[in-house]
């Protein structure tokens, strides 16, 4: 299979882990990555250069100038590279990492028409939550949606709600349901790390944690009024992380309980294994608002392959990433979650056997393996579907021929 691969997250080598694994399921594989040059991260204020993983070679790897970079969903890449691309490697599927409305799929879409016809057009989205835009910002997504799925062969939605949604367009391809990436079981392998713990200040308590933006609809400061009610426990609070909370966590939180609450500012992604590990439990009970609900959890799902007891809300996918391998609240149900908390800081065997059925999980859905098995079937699937639409249209552009010639 010639599989052309386009999307800013896969500027990161992490991310392109799926396609090394993809090769193992698939030897076969042929493959050109199209990367910008460089993506930022208003999130955390940083910029990452394309860089690339160990099994993907140098000539797989395209990173190309970008136009609107502020933004994925309004980037724009060089055409003329991607026409170049396309043309040179006549790929058998191309995938575009990006919603059906950014620009980057729209542009695609248009090139794969232009210069690689015969390849299946597979897109990825996120999106489970139907935001309503105003004109002219409204209009605009819903006709670059409508179009984007229109020209796709398959759609692979992160969650079910994402898929539910794009089925109700009526405009959506044939469907399936995976994860955008995966995780590498050796980087995730249970363990404590009483080393970093000690220096952190955690070393005597029961650490709950929580790695990711430090931002309301997380749903931290229940978290912290529940710990607060549970004072007489020997919890510690392990927060890693940046965003609008910090300052009420560094001024208020931290000095009402001092010494049982610590604050870690954003850590690179390998790191984040290794903070993992000085966590007893992870807590992440995030609540909808307008505009977002969770769509996966990256954190949480590395967190179930460390073997970590995971304590989630019931908002947007957890339930679905965590099954039953997790203790699982209703959002916004301070009562439950307090429950919730009380009984895992009070049974190392209730941690312990949560953590199991976590990692179990985590080894079966969430590794770089058994998600490139399930893209690796999508893509076939879109290139049958393919070639059967151009054979459908031959044969019909067939019989008319033989009825003008038979008139």
């Amino acid at each position: 299979m010639r599989l052309a691969v386009l999307g800013h997250s896969c500027v990161l080598s992490r991310n392109q882990a799926k396609y090394a694994a993809l090769r193992r399921v698939d030897p076969g594989l042929e493959l050109r990555l199209i990367v910008p040059a460089s993506v930022s991260n208003p999130a955390y204020g940083m910029r990452y250069a394309a860089d690339r993983h160990d099994g993907v070679s140098p000539r797989e790897l395209v990173a190309i100038g970008a136009a609107f970079a502020r933004s994925h969903m309004v980037t724009l890449y060089d055409p003329r590279t991607i026409a170049r691309s396309f043309t040179e490697f006549q790929p058998d599927v191309i995938h575009v990492e990006e919603e059906p409305q950014a620009l980057l799929s729209a542009e695609t879409a248009i090139l794969r028409a232009a210069c690689a016809p015969r390849a299946a057009l597979t897109l990825f989205t996120w999106d489970n939550l139907l935001r309503r835009r105003r004109f002219p910002l409204g209009a605009a997504k819903k006709l670059l949606r409508r179009f984007t799925l229109g020209s796709a062969d398959h759609l692979i939605c992160g969650n079910r709600e994402s898929e539910r949604l794009a089925l109700a367009e009526g405009c959506a391809p044939a469907t399936a349901v995976l994860p955008q990436f995966g995780l590498d079981p050796a980087e995730h392998a249970p363990g404590t790390e009483p080393e970093l713990r000690s220096a952190l200040g955690l070393g005597d308590g029961i650490v709950v944690g929580y790695a990711g933006r430090l931002v309301a609809e997380k749903g931290l400061t229940a978290v912290y009024a529940a710990l607060a009610a549970l004072r007489d426990r020997p919890w510690k609070l392990l927060l890693i992380g940046g965003g609008t909370l910090e300052s009420e966590i560094v001024n208020e939180w931290i000095p009402r309980f001092p010494g049982k609450i610590v604050r870690v500012p954003p850590v690179s992604h390998a790191e984040v294994p290794r903070y993992l590990r000085a966590m007893d439990i992870f807590v992440l009970n995030s609540h909808g608002v307008s505009v977002w609900k969770e769509q996966f959890g990256l954190a949480l799902a590395q967190a179930m392959m460390l073997g970590l007891a995971c304590l989630v809300s019931d908002s947007g996918a957890l339930p679905e990433v965590v099954g039953d391998a997790a203790a699982v609240v209703a959002e916004r149900n301070a009562v439950e979650l307090h429950a919730a908390l009380e009984a895992m800081l009070a049974s190392p065997e209730f941690r312990q056997s949560l953590g199991r059925r976590a990692r179990q999980r985590a080894l079966r859905h969430y590794t770089n393996d058994s998600i490139a098995a399930g893209y690796r079937d999508v893509f076939e699937q879109a290139s049958a579907r393919r070639a059967g639409l151009r054979q459908s249209r031959s044969r019909q552009l067939g019989n008319v021929s033989h009825s003008v010639g038979g008139y």
